[in-house]
């Protein structure tokens, strides 16, 4: 099994921040917002079913 690749997993995380940051910056804050709550809303009720 080959190692992890730390480095490789640090790029691909801060290539994501910047396509988020950049989503953010050019779509109006509805938008996004209720995109994140519909994400958020949905790993709690799945975080809930394995209770």
């Amino acid at each position: 099994m080959p190692a992890f690749d730390f480095e490789k997993n640090r790029k691909e995380r801060m290539e994501f921040v910047r396509k988020w940051a950049e989503y953010v910056r050019t779509h109006p804050d509805k938008e996004w917002s209720s995109q994140q709550k519909d994400l958020i809303d949905s790993q709690l009720k799945n975080a809930n079913k394995k209770l």
